[in-house]
Parts: C-alpha cells; sequence; structure tokens
C-alpha cells in the first residue's frame, strides 16, 4: 500500500511537470488515424496528434483547473467566513441559512446553468466549479469555525477583553487555514470528476489543450471504429482519480 501511494504522488508530481514542461501536440496530417504501437504508443487523432500526448498533456490540463478553482472556492470561503465571525449573530445566522438554502441545489445544475450562461471560456468554467462546489465548501468552514469559537483559550481572550479582530486573526483564523489545506486534498478528486463531466456535458475552457474531459466528449464518435482514442483519455481520467484519492488516503493516515 505504501508504495501504490508513493506511486501515486510521482504520478501527480509528473502530471504537473509535463503540464508546465510539454509542448502542444503537433498535427500530422500524413499520420492520422494510426493503431496504437505503429510510430504512436497510443495512437494517433483524425489529426494525426499524438494520443499519448495530448492525453498527458489533458490530464495536466484537468488538474491545474480543478486546482484553481477549488483555489478560488476555499479562499471565498475563508473570507466570506471571517465576515461572518466578524458580524453581528443575526447576519451570521442568515448567511448560515443561505448556504443551507445554496446546498439544496444540486451542485451539476449549478455549474451547467452557468456554464450555458455564459460564453466558453477558461473564466466560465472556473466560474460554474466555483458556485457548484462554493456551498458545501462554505458549509464546512462555518461548522468548523463555530467548533473553533468555543474552544476555551478564545472564550478567554474574549472575556479578557482582546477584539474579535485580534481573535480572528492570531487564533482563529490560523485553525481554519489548516483545516482548508486538508479540504483542497480532500475536495480534489471530486472537482476533478466533476470538471469532466462539464466539459462531457458541453462546458468548455476555448483552450489550445483539451482537458480530459473534453477530449471523452470530442473523440466518443469514434468509439466504434477507434475505441482507443475514447478509451485513452477515460482510462487516463480514472489513473488521476485513483492517484488523487491515494493522496487524500495518505493525508488521512497523517492526521
Amino acid at each position: 500500500m505504501k508504495y501504490i501511494r508513493i506511486f501515486s504522488l510521482l504520478l501527480l508530481f509528473f502530471v504537473v511537470a509535463a503540464q508546465i514542461v510539454l509542448p502542444d501536440a503537433e498535427i500530422q496530417l500524413d499520420h492520422t488515424f494510426l493503431p496504437p504501437g505503429e510510430g504512436a504508443l497510443f495512437g494517433t487523432t483524425p489529426l494525426g496528434q499524438s494520443v499519448a500526448t495530448l492525453v498527458v498533456a489533458g490530464a495536466g490540463q484537468t488538474l491545474g483547473i480543478a486546482a484553481s478553482a477549488l483555489v478560488v472556492s476555499l479562499f471565498l470561503s475563508l473570507a466570506l467566513a471571517a465576515l461572518s465571525y466578524l458580524l453581528p449573530q443575526k447576519i451570521a445566522r442568515a448567511y448560515a441559512y443561505i448556504i443551507d438554502a445554496w446546498l439544496a441545489i444540486p451542485g451539476i445544475f449549478v455549474a451547467l446553468s452557468i456554464g450555458y450562461f455564459l460564453p466558453q471560456s477558461f473564466f466560465s468554467v472556473i466560474t460554474a466549479l466555483v458556485l457548484s462546489e462554493y456551498a458545501a465548501l462554505q458549509k464546512f468552514i462555518l461548522q468548523r469555525l463555530q467548533n473553533v469559537s468555543r474552544n476555551d483559550y478564545i472564550t478567554m481572550a474574549q472575556v479578557m477583553g482582546a477584539r474579535r479582530q485580534h481573535v480572528f486573526s492570531w487564533h482563529v483564523l490560523p485553525q481554519l487555514a489548516r483545516e482548508s489545506g486538508y479540504l483542497f486534498v480532500l475536495t480534489m478528486p471530486s472537482i476533478v470528476l466533476s470538471l469532466a463531466s462539464l466539459e462531457f456535458l458541453g462546458v468548455q475552457t476555448g483552450a489550445s489543450r483539451l482537458s480530459l474531459g473534453m477530449q471523452i466528449a470530442v473523440y466518443k464518435d469514434y468509439i466504434l471504429l477507434y475505441p482507443y482514442l475514447s478509451l485513452a483519455p477515460v482510462l487516463a481520467l480514472l489513473l488521476l482519480l485513483f492517484a488523487l484519492n491515494e493522496a487524500v488516503k495518505l493525508v488521512k493516515t497523517e492526521n
């Protein structure tokens, strides 16, 4: 089990590094639809591009978009959790009710609505992911905020006259930041899967590199004649999710 987790971490590192250094797959119209093994490890596309190169670059693109959306969601969750802590209790309770109502709406419905409303771009996909994941992340952070706020030393600091801003900055926020780091790792597999689902349903980034969900959507029509075109990104997505889940298990073990 230890070796599997080490392999998973190395795989994630390879995907991130490849996204930075790997050039775009070159179009070669004289090498179209090559089967796996004949001049290309996983075959070539209708444009003669290497499927292996596309899959590796797509995995990095998927990971980068998902991580960007998750960072934005966690930052907004921490910022608004801080406001709810510093504002009067009535406003904080009203905000908590809004988050509960938001959670009642399926995240995929929110993401699709935003994705179809906005023009297809990187910003649209990030916005759709942020709004679909935000409520769940905010709910978790608000619950942790309540638990941390009840700690004896925080109550004592307030009794001794410390301002709420000071207590939050020096005692509450550091703990919430650590929880957010754990939450980042824990949420990555689900947001990667959400991104792939959105792209398969038609929400696109408009980038030159196709992430894994877009590759599955684009090449699904070739599944009967050239199955490797669809199966390669599917297998890459499954392998990426497996590596992320192993990373989650590693973090849980250490905590």
